[in-house]
């Protein structure tokens, strides 16, 4: 396993010197690049290398520093010369494919990270197919003969006598290197993680985990943030990718607590990850990846407790459970929330509880975000955005809060962030109750799919929720959704949209049953009695809503 491991830190370490081959202490970089990859199998330690190299490059050192590490660079064989006049990108894009990867493979690897498609990732190839004029074979031989961790062993040529000492010197600090990277792991000593200035949430009126800057009474502790991060990059199922920033290091419930975040680039979420250190125990306890790299509340382990960035304020929390919310102000000291009732978690309302805070950033007036919080830091944590009724905002926000959480309208734990709308209220037929028909749009890259419900003005679920009962579509014209609804009688098709709908029709085993806006800006309603209650199937229906542009979208509700 050791031998593999040398293996794969010199195949990794060859790909990142190659990519940082000019500019300040390419070999210092790509030996930090490639111990923040962290470990595992060869393909997800070069995925987090990639990350890291695009998003996150590491700066150079110090004069001296270079002096005894860095070599002398040596004269470059034709395919390290035809890199250097490619860029970075390009430079990676070209490497992987010697590496071994198809084009399509390239493109999905790189176009995480920054726009990239066949046409560059060929380009790269051929530009140094064409500088070279070598076939693939003697690339790739150049390539992997190619060992810069050695390179400090080759003096430079001609040196001038004046620097005849400091080379030896070098020389005798590079065999000690060596030796100490056949002792030590590659991903060993990493280095402490890095801070945020706290004064950089204020310069932005739209402050994300990016300026989240470090709080907590430890924040100064060296050693500890440094166990930290190493304990996490030494995580074999959830190590960070790219760069560790430090959200809070404190003393919580006398345990020694560190709260860490990665840095994975722009278009990936972050990770957060939990560090404690007790009298008999210290690692990693919990690893989350955020659904949004706007800052949240972090729930701290089971302390009951809550990680509150500084932008946030006012904090007060509720119980779903009640017909109507009972806050409570949370105290906030130095990042840090008092603790909640334990009992607020009860296996309830799936063990949610609701947070409001009021956001105040630099040049925008204050707004209130809503959050819905568990006591699992595993599980997600939710933002909530409404659509509200022109009437009744603050009773439909806590119907529609109550019923995602305990009506289960939505699964809360593996949620993206929540927009909560309101299509229609009335009355249903065969003497039905009052009702709201309730959007609930968890789309999102990990999120549950969007679905619809029938809620009374309590929050309480009139219809069954589920893939075969309801659907519900919302794109940049179209807000429309269809619910199967069963009365004492029969069942019932309920189908409302937004104002940008003019017209709804339904088609399939139910016939053609249409309605049409009269005025604009009128929230069309479609209501088709269907079978009895008896047993018999639900019929195959679609419903159609016509936009004002001609546009339509279809619904399957069975």
């Amino acid at each position: 396993m050791r031998m593999v491991d040398r293996e794969h830190y010199a195949r990794l370490l060859r790909l990142a010197y190659l990519v940082l081959d000019d500019g300040d202490a390419p070999l210092t970089r790509a030996r930090r690049v490639t111990a923040r990859a962290g470990r595992g199998g060869y393909p997800a330690r070069r995925t987090r290398l990639i990350a890291i190299l695009l998003t996150d490059p590491p700066t150079g050192r110090p004069r001296l520093h270079r002096l005894f590490y860095e070599p002398a660079r040596t004269s470059p064989g034709p395919v390290r010369a035809a890199l250097l006049e490619l860029s970075p990108h390009q430079r990676l894009a070209y490497l992987l494919r010697r590496d071994g990867l198809t084009t399509p493979e390239i493109t999905a690897e790189l176009g995480v990270h920054l726009p990239t498609d066949f046409q560059d990732v060929d380009e790269a190839t051929a530009a140094v197919d064409d500088r070279t004029g070598l076939d693939e074979a003697a690339q790739r031989a150049e390539i992997e003969a190619f060992e810069p961790d050695l390179v400090r062993l080759r003096p430079p040529p001609a040196a001038p006598r004046a620097w005849r000492a400091a080379v030896a010197a070098g020389l005798a600090a590079a065999l000690l290197a060596v030796a100490g990277f056949v002792i030590a792991r590659p991903d060993e000593g990493s280095g402490a993680p890095g801070t945020i200035d706290p004064r950089a949430w204020q310069a932005t009126g739209t402050p994300t985990i990016n300026e989240w800057p470090a709080q907590g009474g430890l924040r100064h502790d060296t050693a500890l943030l440094r166990r930290a991060a190493d304990a996490w990059r030494a995580d074999s199922e959830d190590p960070p990718h790219g760069r560790v920033i430090v959200l809070y290091a404190g003393t919580v419930d006398g345990a020694s607590l560190v709260v860490l975040r990665d840095s994975p680039g722009l278009r990936d979420a972050p990770s957060v990850a939990q560090y404690f250190e007790r009298h008999m125990s210290r690692g990693v306890e919990s690893v989350r990846r955020l659904e949004t790299s706007g800052g949240q509340l972090i729930m701290l382990g089971m302390t009951w407790r809550y990680l509150v960035p500084p932008w946030l304020l006012d904090v007060r929390a509720a119980v779903p459970s009640g017909g109507s919310p009972e806050w409570v102000p949370v105290a906030v000291r130095d990042g840090l929330s008092d603790p909640l009732p334990w009992n607020w978690f009860k296996p309830r309302c799936q063990n949610y509880v609701v947070f409001q805070t009021t956001f105040r950033a630099a040049g925008g007036w204050p707004r209130t975000v809503t959050q819905l919080v568990s006591n699992d830091p595993r599980s997600s944590a939710p933002r909530v955005w409404f659509r509200d009724p022109p009437d009744r905002q603050e009773r439909f926000r806590w119907a529609a809060l109550h019923a995602v959480a305990c009506e289960a309208a939505t699964t809360l734990s593996e949620s993206g962030d929540l927009r909560l709308g309101h299509l229609w209220s009335g009355d249903l037929p065969d003497g039905g109750d009052r009702v709201t028909l309730l959007t609930v749009d968890a789309s999102s890259p990990w999120g549950a799919p969007g679905s619809s419900i029938l809620i009374s003005d309590g929050g309480r679920a009139l219809s069954e929720r589920g893939g075969t009962n309801s659907d519900f579509t919302s794109s940049a014209g179209t807000t429309a959704a269809a619910v199967w609804w069963r009365s004492r009688k029969r069942w019932h098709l309920v189908a409302a949209a937004g104002p940008g709908v003019t017209r709804l029709k339904t088609v399939g085993e139910l016939g053609s049953h249409e309605t049409k806006t009269e005025h604009p800006g009128d929230t069309p309603l479609l209501v088709v009695p269907g079978p009895r209650t008896d047993g018999a199937r639900l019929p195959v229906v679609q419903v159609v809503a016509y936009e004002q542009d001609g546009d339509r979208s279809v619904l399957s509700p069975a």
